[in-house]
């Protein structure tokens, strides 16, 4: 199974406002996105939001305070953000993961249960360290951009069968390219339409009661198979050899589908 260990949350520490006051008659005159921001022109100041390299790229000044805040962000697993304007950092926003409530016992469940459990997501890998000094997750892949995301399920999927559960418009190339995406139902409806299976109450949980059914939804239909062919070969043999009772016959295969029926229509998940 993969799961994406994507963003949930974030905090400012720095300044709420570095492009403007909020008026809604602000007006934005260029926009441009950099491999490690974005830039713009916002009533005629150029602003600038995203990795302080792109700052040092550009020409722009970082303060040392700012630099060393960022550099504490990080050093926390956070995803630190520089926001500037005319040629000057003048703040920063953190980003970081909230963690989704339950995320330690599915993960074991699903490692119990033979799945082998790998992380996929986009940030830093010192923001990953929660999941890869997690004994139930195998492997962690942080940095990963929303098309290689795509790419590793598809390598994944060279080992096995593969599953993907994401909840972001990010994860939708990978859950679809995964022989079963499932998506969170607190995600993007993107996702949702990538994915093969939604689940509503948006309980990561969840995630382990699908593969639960999966596994006894294929048990069934095996026993279902198992029961009609045992009848087959039994009564077949013995209608061609007139050593049975044509009535008898159609009674017992009236009675052996009733049987597959009644199989088929049983709770897949006790409820104890």
């Amino acid at each position: 199974a993969v799961a994406d260990g994507g963003t949930e949350a974030a905090d400012g520490p720095g300044p709420a406002d570095a492009a403007g006051d909020g008026d809604p008659e602000t007006a934005v005159e260029s926009f441009e996105s950099h491999a490690r921001g974005v830039s713009g022109v916002v009533d005629g100041v150029e602003v600038v939001v995203g990795h302080p390299d792109l700052f040092d790229e550009r020409g722009w000044t970082v303060p040392d305070e700012i630099r060393e805040a960022v550099a504490g962000a990080r050093d926390v697993g956070r995803v630190p953000v520089a926001v500037g304007r005319d040629g000057a950092a003048e703040g920063f926003v953190v980003v970081g993961d909230e963690l989704r409530e339950g995320w330690e016992a599915t993960v074991t469940a699903l490692d119990r249960s033979g799945v082998e459990v790998i992380v996929l997501t986009g940030d830093d890998e010192r923001a990953a360290t929660v999941f890869a000094e997690h004994d139930a997750i195998s492997s962690v892949f942080a940095g990963v951009p929303p098309e290689g995301k795509a790419e590793a399920v598809g390598r994944l999927k060279e080992r096995g069968v593969t599953v993907m559960v994401g909840d972001g418009t990010n994860d939708a190339p990978a859950l679809a390219a995964a022989d079963l995406g499932i998506a969170l139902g607190g995600g993007t409806a993107m996702a949702a339409d990538a994915a093969d299976v939604a689940i509503v109450d948006d309980e990561l949980g969840s995630v382990a009661t699908v593969f639960e059914l999966a596994r006894a939804a294929g048990r069934r239909v095996k026993g279902n198979i198992g029961w009609a062919f045992c009848y087959n070969a039994v009564a077949i043999p013995l209608a061609a050899t007139g050593l049975l009772n044509p009535l008898f016959a159609a009674v017992a295969m009236g009675a052996s589908s009733l049987l597959v029926v009644t199989n088929s229509s049983r709770a897949l998940l006790s409820d104890d």
